[in-house]
């Protein structure tokens, strides 16, 4: 269905135009509102609904497995909502698309039973959890959110294709920014969230500059006195940002009106990334860019660090100590390499890594790429860095705040491309240092490993970084390192 279809008024209505179509109810037009209330209710239901599936499978007639079982499942998801929560899950925009992805789900809910059987570990004296229901409990629970997330997903997208879930709105303003607001609307991958109603003019435009075959429906007072009649949901207001005047006055006519009055974007703002509104000294202002790690944001990627950086030094200590065994025995020198490498804000940390060349010929500075059969590299050093194994000691800078699990490449400072530094070939490369560095990142585990010969790699690899940076939610971490364990330790690029 096209959402900008119009069915052009006679002379007589005054630009009384309505979109072709069933006009939504009111329950309707906020379903996806009511949908992101409640859909942290419904998954803990489900969640804890399982649970009882479950125990009654078992059937414990002691009644203390009961109990322990009910304990766990309400911290458990507790700790699933309120993950999901600061992950983006119950956001509204995309409502339909996100509660359908199953790949953050599925890691959001093995997420909180490790974190469910860790809390159960660590309560006074230790709590047995019995493995036959947390077996059963996450793939049971994990199969019941899956499905009902489904269904409503595909609930939503039909009433989205049927334009029963797009908001109403007029277009009122000057020839070029509504043509632009138009043009922006009439985008792929915005279907079924708007429709336009008409646009109405304040500046003169003719009748038929609408934009995609828009025609004018008429000016301020027309719009006004329609409106009732329109079912509008909201205005956009599309005047140029340098006329103040003209944008009050048409915001105060407005007013009176039983919609949503907002303004729409100056044209400058298309060509810049999607901003958000921010209270700023009690008046809004439009953020472009913004901290991605900003208030809990920071601190829950931190509490990430650390629980699971934790996790993974006690996992890898055998394996560390055995790497630094091997390396004394293979060669002269100090096991660990302490290299200068960029870190967040642009500022150089000293990052660990396992020494993987002889002493005596090994480049600290990372100027000179390390080649495919590098003579540099030591035996141990190759299957080492052919395993990713030599970043392990990279773990205790994650524990000392210098670095994080997740995020961009740390580069060495001294790193060129081509002869020449990184950050001359490539446009805005400091903008990837907004994160900490990370051990794997999301242009690793998507083939970007290894050597940088060539500004094609370089600039692709950015591309990823800032991807990364500008998009981050725990779910993206999560994600990396679940895919980081199948096919980020090894590849035919690291040598």
């Amino acid at each position: 269905m096209n959402r900008l279809t119009l069915v052009e008024a006679d002379g007589g209505s005054h630009g009384a135009a309505l979109m072709a179509g069933a006009r939504p109810s009111p329950l309707m037009r906020r379903s996806v509102a009511l949908m992101a209330g409640m859909l942290p209710v419904v998954d803990a239901t489900v969640a804890l609904a399982a649970n009882m599936v479950v125990g009654v499978a078992l059937d414990d007639e002691t009644g203390i497995g009961v109990a322990r079982q009910s304990a766990a499942a309400l911290v458990g998801t507790g700790l699933f909502v309120g993950m999901a929560a600061l992950g983006g899950q119950y956001r509204v925009d995309n409502l339909d698309r996100r509660i359908g992805a199953l790949g953050p789900l599925t890691a959001l809910w093995a997420l909180a039973i490790v974190l469910t059987i860790t809390v159960a570990y660590l309560w006074d004296g230790g709590v047995a959890v019995p493995r036959g229901w947390t077996v059963g409990w996450f793939l049971g629970g994990g199969g019941a959110l899956a499905g009902w997330r489904m269904i409503a997903a595909a609930r939503m997208r039909r009433w989205r294709e049927d334009g029963r879930l797009a908001e109403r709105v007029a277009i009122v303003g000057m020839a070029e920014q509504a043509q632009r607001l138009v043009e922006h609307l009439a985008q792929p991958g915005l279907e079924g969230q708007v429709s336009v109603l008409g646009v109405y003019d304040v500046g003169g435009m003719p009748r038929a500059s609408g934009g995609h075959g828009m025609p004018v429906q008429g000016c301020l007072d027309d719009l006004l006195r329609d409106a009732p009649s329109l079912g509008l949901d909201a205005v956009m207001v599309a005047l140029p940002w340098s006329d103040p005047d003209r944008i009050g006055e048409v915001c105060m006519r407005l007013r009176d009106l039983p919609v949503d009055v907002r303004l729409a974007p100056d044209l400058a703002a298309y060509e810049l990334p999607a901003g958000a509104p921010r209270n700023f000294a009690g008046r809004l202002a439009l953020e472009v860019w913004g901290r991605p790690l900003r208030d809990w944001r920071g601190f829950v990627k931190r509490g990430e660090d650390l629980l699971v950086g934790c996790g993974l030094v006690l996992l890898f200590a055998p394996v560390m100590a055995l790497a630094a065994l091997a390396i004394r025995l293979d060669s002269a020198g100090p096991v660990i390499l302490r290299q200068r490498r960029y870190g967040l804000g642009n500022q150089p940390i000293m990052i660990f890594k396992f020494r993987t060349m002889y002493q005596d010929k090994g480049d600290a500075s990372g100027r000179l790429a390390t080649l495919r059969g590098d003579p540099r590299v030591t035996r141990v050093g190759r299957f080492l860095r052919r395993t990713s194994l030599d970043e392990l000691p990279q773990l205790f800078n994650v524990l000392l705040g210098t670095m994080s699990l997740v995020g961009p490449r740390a580069h060495p400072v001294e790193m060129q491309v081509g002869g020449r530094y990184y950050h001359e070939i490539v446009s805005h490369y400091a903008a990837r240092h907004r994160m900490k560095p990370g051990i794997t990142g999301l242009a690793q585990i998507n083939g970007y490993r290894g050597l940088v010969d060539t500004v094609e790699k370089a600039q692709r690899r950015l591309d990823y970084d800032l991807h990364y940076v500008e998009h981050w939610s725990i779910g993206m971490d999560l994600r990396i390192l679940f895919v980081t364990v199948f096919r980020g330790f090894t590849s035919d690029s690291a040598f």
